[in-house]
């Protein structure tokens, strides 16, 4: 039966010294069952909330991870993005601590699919995940994305350090980020995947995204025709029962 009494909650969880601003979509009574939600680049926006409001009334507790301490870290070093999804793993852990012991699934959308690819590997509790444009090895993402900021990041780095080719950056950022899927353990193997491969994607290249389904091998693919912003767009649109459906059908296929 369909829940109708989905309130939003805002929590600030975490230590002092690490905080996430997270918002749950539940009724009173919490589930044990729970979606977590991996916003873009840009964060939260209303197709997020979208989803969550969809997805509580599917049965389960959503929360969005809205923002977390250190997120909008500007410095152009190599260890960047290890800092940044070393810390958003964190704020994921952080958020379980409030999740109700049962199935959690997770969904991420761009960066925030990334940063869901990085947590298949690493989090024990995430029992399905499905992702929309996202890709790995996640340097070469860094690399050869179009998205500006990377853009703008590369020219600076290029400057930096001397680099003469993205050969050479791809092997200085691969050198200093351990955390990605193709190097961690793969309990991905263990969890129920699935994803939206844009075909036409410059941002999150198509070659990434499809070096991803090659090694996760998800039980659902979907594919669109369009660029990185419309897949985004378009899923939402016209597929969104069918990312709905996913975590329902997962509930029922939890190993």
């Amino acid at each position: 039966m369909e829940r109708t009494d989905c309130d939003t909650t805002e929590l600030n969880v975490g230590p002092d010294d690490f905080k996430v601003s997270v918002t749950r979509y539940a009724e009173k009574t919490l589930t044990d069952k729970a979606v977590l939600i991996m916003p873009p680049t840009g964060g939260t926006n209303y197709i997020d909330r979208s989803y969550a409001k969809k997805l509580c009334r599917a049965g389960f507790d959503v929360y969005i991870l809205n923002g977390w301490t250190g997120d909008h870290d500007n410095s152009t070093d190599l260890e960047l993005h290890h800092r940044l999804y070393s810390r958003a793993l964190r704020a994921v852990e952080e958020t379980l601590k409030d999740v109700p012991k049962g199935y959690v699934g997770m969904l991420g959308t761009s960066v925030g699919a990334t940063h869901a690819a990085v947590a298949a590997n690493l989090n024990e509790r995430l029992d399905a995940i499905f992702i929309i444009v996202g890709g790995a090895p996640i340097p070469s993402v860094i690399v050869s994305s179009d998205q500006g900021a990377m853009v703008k990041l590369k020219k600076i780095r290029y400057e930096k350090y001397g680099f003469k080719n993205d050969k050479e950056y791809l092997a200085a950022i691969d050198k200093v980020y351990p955390l990605d899927p193709f190097k961690t353990s793969p309990l991905f193997k263990k969890k129920i995947l699935g994803m939206m491969i844009s075909t036409k994607d410059t941002t999150v290249p198509v070659a990434d995204q499809l070096a991803l389904r090659d090694l996760w091998q998800p039980k659902l693919v979907l594919t669109r025709k369009n660029n990185h912003f419309y897949t985004i767009v378009n899923t939402w649109l016209f597929q969104q029962k069918e990312v709905v459906q996913f975590f329902t059908d997962s509930v029922k296929t939890k190993p």
